[in-house]
């Protein structure tokens, strides 16, 4: 699922850099952020290319509990490239099938802008955050099965406020 939103083109590579990461404050490789991390995780690197434009590249760190609930956190470097405004994305994942989005919140502070909401639908739901800093995006994602419609808020709640942009 994030992956599909994050790359317009297909993955042309996959490059994993780590698997099974114990729970704790990570970066990913290459990256320019760090988050405290909930859960055991991998660390992933997607890139396409389709010339002449520059390479879509998404760093990731990503990992399931056994509960079915996914955590993602992205890096996506806007090069060269205008990007779109982060409502469209949003209303984009709003024409899924059943779809509603809730608690959004938009902000601007110290050179970021910020977009949180949720989104449920038939699966289960997803709380969102996404900020833009630098020409560069960056995304947390939980995803949760219907099962676990009310567990992860209290994650959501750490995951999200806990992440830090490392570099410039």
């Amino acid at each position: 699922m994030v992956f599909a939103v994050v790359l317009a083109a297909p993955a042309d590579a996959q490059t994993v850099y780590r698997k099974d990461v114990p729970a704790g404050v990570a970066t990913p490789t290459n990256g320019t952020f760090s988050i405290s991390f909930p859960i055991t995780f991998s660390d992933v690197e997607l890139k396409a290319e389709d010339p002449p434009a520059p390479p879509a590249i998404v760093r990731m760190l990503t990992g399931q509990n056994g509960d079915g609930v996914r955590f993602s956190a992205t890096e996506t470097p806007m090069l060269g490239l205008e990007p779109r405004p982060m409502e469209d994305f949003m209303a984009a994942m709003k024409q899924r099938p059943g779809a509603a989005v809730s608690d959004v919140h938009r902000e601007s502070k110290d050179g970021m802008e910020i977009l949180a909401f949720a989104l449920t639908d038939a699966s289960g739901g997803y709380f969102f955050n996404v900020v833009r800093a630098n020409k560069t995006q960056y995304m947390q994602v939980i995803q949760f099965p219907e099962t676990q419609r009310a567990k992860p808020r209290p994650y959501g709640t750490i995951f999200s406020t806990r992440s830090k942009i490392t570099k410039p």
